[in-house]
């Protein structure tokens, strides 16, 4: 008869061990779960302020394209790079798209030291060409443009 309460206790221990690790282990799931749930939502919220400043610059630049402060050629090259930090609607997509265009057009043209270390007469002959492209553009760049001014911020 000890013997058999012997083997219950120790059957109790065993059982109250193994239930103890397992609550155990629960609770650093779940603290785990709770920790991934935080980083989630800090990045979900760093995108949505990455993507709430890209459409600001976007703002500034298509604005200072407007008042004529900056060339075609330029505002497309950083809207561009801008839009490929933006979740786009349909629309503004179709806005974006021309930007991308001309960008895509005029990417061959060196820029900054590379445009510094060209002769004169290349220099010139590279701006006709971009100022020929940018003509073929202006009309839908500026009413993008225009449009641009008024993106939605967040």
């Amino acid at each position: 008869m000890l013997s058999n309460q012997l083997v219950l206790l120790l059957a109790a221990i065993a059982l109250f061990s193994v239930g103890g690790y397992a609550a155990y282990l629960a609770l650093q799931l779940y603290r785990r779960r709770q920790r991934l749930d935080q980083g989630k939502r800090e990045l979900e919220q760093r995108l949505k302020d990455k993507e709430t400043e890209a459409r600001q610059s976007v703002q500034i630049i298509a604005r200072a394209l407007v008042q004529k402060d900056l060339s075609e050629t330029e505002a497309a090259m950083r809207i561009s790079w801008l839009s490929q930090q933006i979740a786009l609607s349909a629309d503004e997509a179709q806005h974006f798209s021309v930007f991308q265009q001309l960008a895509v057009a005029t990417a061959h043209i060196p820029i900054l030291d590379d445009w510094a270390a060209l002769a004169k007469a290349e220099k010139r002959r590279l701006n006709t060409e971009r100022e020929g492209i940018e003509m073929s553009y202006r009309d839908f760049v500026q009413a993008s443009a225009v449009e641009l001014v008024s993106i939605r911020l967040a």
